[in-house]
């Protein structure tokens, strides 16, 4: 759930958990008819039906003359299954033969497809675009830019279009005219490959649910071998719901997040028999941020006193004395709320942004990474990077798009 501090709208009924489908290898487009899944396997062919409460699947394109290994994108409009085999589009009826009907080829491979009235909509990453299509006529009525630059799938709710991306690991939500990117929200795993919304028959209330498919490494035992216990790597897909909430006043969106327990714990154990006396250890303690809050922050193996230094809060360890051999085990244990964040700001947004204090520049030029940054060299690429730039986001793009 998500935090009222984070300004949440968290689910108040049951979902469905992580939905794991017997039988499947790498689930690529999703969506709902009722309380069912419906999904491709695109490395079996399989098109499935998936109970979401029991991970039971029902294959059902059980003929072999309707193979869809190589299937990417699925949506449905009623009982009409549409879905993407290499570069076309197809359609068909889920309670008939499911014999395909051919609706369109693009030049390249089609991803993602989802259908909204009339209205269809297909992603296709080697062209950029996502292609919009009168479903009546078969013609193309436009296209907007796709958000991302990997692999794209798609669905539509209301008046939005929301597009996963497997390279960068993100939801985008668009507006369905235009293609403006509202916001976006980081998936929790890795190579999302389709999503879809599920709405609460009694609350009416949408959750968004992605699937994921990659391969996983697990340690094998085998008894032919010496050592016996091998490092191999399998097939792993399900399905997880994604909870978000958006921020637009702060230009952020969290996602998924994770109640984690932290313990920094220090040791004290001297090499050599010396007494000091009146000995200060500091730990930095959590810091409050967008994506984290402090839940609770308990002292280990002794009481500290908390102090504030450069804004960031720190634990101060006092020992009147320390004797010769004298050991010691102290620091805290934290529990914390994590999220994932996502910023969205554009150049007009901080076109009148006041000038930065002159302390910042000192201490972002910190190299603490050996990034050599006090070469002509490097000074020089990144004045040429600028140019003549004076908006201070245009000038963070630049350099990225120079180096």
């Amino acid at each position: 759930m998500i935090p009222d501090s984070a300004s949440s709208v968290s689910p108040k009924h049951e979902t469905f958990t992580t939905i794991r489908p017997i039988g499947a290898a790498a689930l690529q487009g999703i969506a709902f008819l009722g309380e069912s899944l419906i999904a491709i396997d695109s490395t079996n062919g399989y098109l499935l039906q998936i109970d979401p409460k029991s991970d039971s699947t029902t294959i059902l394109n059980s003929s072999r003359e309707l193979d869809l290994v190589g299937g990417s994108g699925l949506a449905l409009s009623g009982e009409t299954l549409w879905l993407t085999l290499d570069n076309s589009v197809y359609f068909c009826q889920l309670n008939s033969d499911l014999r395909l009907q051919h609706f369109v080829t693009l030049p390249y491979t089609a991803d993602g497809v989802a259908v909204r009235e009339a209205t269809i909509y297909i992603t296709c990453q080697r062209a950029g675009y996502i292609f919009i299509y009168n479903r009546e006529t078969g013609r193309e009525i436009t296209r907007i830019r796709t958000p991302g630059v990997g692999v794209e799938h798609i669905t539509v709710r209301g008046e939005e279009l929301w597009v996963s991306d497997a390279q960068e690991q993100t939801v985008f939500c668009l507006d369905r005219a235009t293609g403006e990117i509202y916001f976006s929200v980081l998936t929790p795993f890795e190579h999302p490959t389709g999503l879809a919304f599920y709405t609460d028959a009694q609350t009416g209330q949408d959750i968004l649910y992605v699937a994921y498919a990659g391969e996983e490494p697990y340690i094998r035992d085998n008894p032919n071998a010496d050592p016996n216990y091998e490092l191999q790597y399998r097939d792993r897909t399900f399905i997880h719901p994604l909870h978000f909430s958006y921020n637009a006043d702060r230009h952020y969106a969290l996602s998924n997040g994770y109640l984690i327990e932290m313990t920094y714990v220090e040791e004290l154990a001297p090499l050599e028999d010396v007494e000091l006396k009146e000995v200060e250890w500091r730990i930095a303690l959590p810091s409050e941020t967008d994506r984290q809050k402090i839940r609770k922050i308990e002292p280990m193996g002794r009481p500290f006193t908390e102090e504030v230094q450069d804004g960031q809060r720190v634990a101060v360890f006092k020992f009147d004395t320390l004797k010769p051999g004298e050991r010691h085990i102290f620091g805290w244990k934290a529990l914390l709320e994590v999220w994932s964040i996502k910023y969205r700001l554009t150049p007009r947004e901080v076109e009148k942004l006041p000038e930065l204090p002159p302390d910042f520049q000192p201490r972002y030029l910190v190299d603490n990474d050996d990034l050599a940054m006090d070469t002509e060299s490097i000074r020089q690429a990144a004045r040429e990077a600028i140019g003549r730039e004076t908006n201070l986001l245009r000038k963070v793009y630049s350099i990225r798009n120079y180096v």
